[in-house]
């Protein structure tokens, strides 16, 4: 591998001129400049990293935390981090921390949850990173360790563990409530919602803005109305048979595999969606386009959690202004397709 001794004696300059010239300092003449640029490339020069980083305390890197990639709201955080990233001059290294497929959960399985965390923070720490941003599965409360407080951090999709680290997610809340607020303006009143786990932070947020909706437009809330899924597109179909006794003429899911499930069992009992009963899900998934009917959905900002996350952290990492603080919630986009 070159180094800078061997572009400075083909150049014929000293070791300290192709030093300024590779690093874009000091007043170098043009045609040297252009001399040893062109040799470095002949030689296929890389720089040194680590001793850069050594010398000039930054690496201009991050490291990521993913609990999961497997999940499908991972890939597009990751891509809009990255799209920053390319942006401001950073590179990052990605790690997998595979929670989802190993079967962990974070509320449920602490003890082990935390020191597959925070063995990862620490050797994330040691790669010399300048910063770390933690991309959760889901939007849970991120446990705690000491390493948080040695380097710049972010939580992208969770729950920070503290009000010093700052949290980039969705508002839950109000797309719900934009979603149930469409459907009454489409003439709705006996509109259902088929919920997530009851355990998860998204269904009591996405309920909530249910409930607050169907206040606001003063249509008095039906507990019968509310069926507790489990994210799957079984759980979608079973609900959907108990809702179809009780005449709902529209249905919030609160995700698009569930919404799957109501297609499905509408489709058994003769009832055409789009039609005789509107429905909308939630996470813009694939399969909301190429079903039949196409999905009205909720489409979670998920490239611009990554991007902002990043964002924050690089400002933090060079003290500019801190432009996250406490949670940072985005807002969702509803697309309107044929189920409603």
């Amino acid at each position: 591998m070159s180094n800078m001794k061997d572009i400075a004696k083909k150049a014929q300059v000293s070791v300290a001129t192709v030093s300024k010239v590779l690093n874009g300092t000091g007043n170098i003449s043009e045609e040297t400049t252009r001399k040893i640029l062109e040799i470095a490339e002949e030689l296929n020069y890389h720089p040194n990293l680590y001793a850069r980083n050594l010398k000039t305390g930054s690496s201009r890197t991050i490291g990521i935390l993913a609990e999961d990639l497997t999940v499908f709201n991972t890939p597009p955080v990751i891509d809009g981090i990255g799209a920053c990233c390319e942006e401001k001059g950073y590179r990052y290294l990605l790690e997998n921390l595979r929670i989802n497929t190993l079967g962990i959960d974070p509320d449920n399985d602490k003890d082990r949850y935390s020191e597959i965390k925070n063995n990862a923070v620490s050797h994330m720490s040691s790669m010399q990173v300048d910063g770390i941003i933690y991309l959760g599965c889901h939007s849970h409360r991120v446990v705690p360790s000491i390493f948080e407080n040695n380097i710049p951090f972010v939580c992208a999709y969770c729950i920070s563990p503290s009000l010093a680290i700052p949290s980039v997610l969705y508002d839950d809340q109000h797309a719900a409530y934009e979603a149930v607020s469409l459907l009454i303006k489409k003439g709705h009143k006996k509109i259902a919602t088929i919920t997530g786990k009851v355990s998860s932070v998204h269904t009591r947020w996405r309920l909530t803005g249910y409930q607050e909706s169907l206040y606001d437009h003063n249509i008095p809330y039906n507990p019968g109305y509310v069926i507790n899924g489990d994210w799957s597109r079984d759980s979608g179909y079973s609900a959907t048979k108990k809702l179809i006794r009780q005449h709902v003429t529209a249905i919030f899911s609160h995700n698009d595999e569930m919404a799957m499930g109501v297609i499905d069992a509408c489709n058994d009992a003769g009832i055409q969606v789009g039609k005789d009963i509107a429905l909308i899900g939630f996470d813009n998934r694939e399969l909301s386009t190429v079903c039949r009917p196409t999905l009205t959905t909720v489409e979670p900002p998920l490239f611009d959690i990554g991007y902002k996350s990043a964002e924050g952290l690089i400002s933090k990492i060079e003290h500019k202004e801190d432009i996250l603080r406490g949670e940072v919630r985005l807002p969702c986009r509803i697309i309107e397709r044929d189920s409603t």
